[in-house]
This record gives structure tokens, C-alpha cells and sequence, in this order.
């Protein structure tokens, strides 16, 4: 059987696609992790592909899986690799996207700019 054809999503879809993953990452992001040059740290991002294709997902978590109000760095960690890729699908912070460059431009910081 072929291989059905994949459709590049136009500027405006993709630009879209950031703006509705903006407005949910809003609802996450007021905890913070104060670092130690003054500025603050929501979650420090990455992407990556998986079988069901791209994804964003967080680097730094509060300690306390529920959460936390400290900005205090010692009460955050920060995870890289699969540890931190098996950690956002724990905590069901992993954002999909269509394309693996709106994944990278999420992780970069696109969400702040939304």
C-alpha cells in the first residue's frame, strides 16, 4: 500500500497552532523557578519526535508534583534526556504538534511570544 501524502501546513496553520498551545500553556505558567542571574524560569523547554510524531515538553518541574509556590530553585529539579521526556508524559506535560519545527519553535520560547 503507498504511503498517503503528507500536506506541509501553511505559515498561518502553523502560527495557529502556536497561538492554541499558548493559551493552554497560560494556565500553567505561574510557577516559576527564580535563577540565579534574576530571571525566571516557567519550564525550560525541548522537543523531540516520537512514533506519533512531534512534541514540546518541560525540562524543569516543581519538586512537589502538585506544585509548588516557591520560586526558590532548591525546590525545583532539572532533567534532561529521557528522564526528562519520561517525566513530562508522567505529568501529562507534553505538547503535540504537526511539524517538528513548531515543536523546536515551541521549545525555543515561541510560547512566550504568543
Amino acid at each position: 500500500m503507498p504511503e498517503p501524502l503528507k500536506i506541509k501546513p501553511s505559515q498561518e496553520q502553523q502560527q495557529d497552532e502556536l497561538r492554541q498551545k499558548a493559551k493552554r500553556w497560560d494556565k500553567v505558567k505561574t510557577e516559576y523557578r527564580q535563577n540565579n542571574d534574576g530571571t525566571r524560569s516557567t519550564h525550560r523547554m525541548s522537543s523531540a519526535t516520537d512514533d506519533e510524531g512531534a512534541f514540546a515538553y518541560p525540562t524543569i518541574y516543581p519538586k512537589n508534583r502538585e506544585g509548588t509556590k516557591s520560586h526558590n530553585a532548591k525546590d525545583w529539579i532539572e532533567l534532561k534526556g529521557k528522564e526528562a521526556i519520561d517525566t513530562a508524559f508522567a505529568r501529562n506535560e507534553v505538547y503535540r504538534f504537526k511539524d517538528e519545527n513548531n515543536a523546536r519553535k515551541w521549545a525555543e520560547g515561541e510560547y512566550k511570544k504568543n
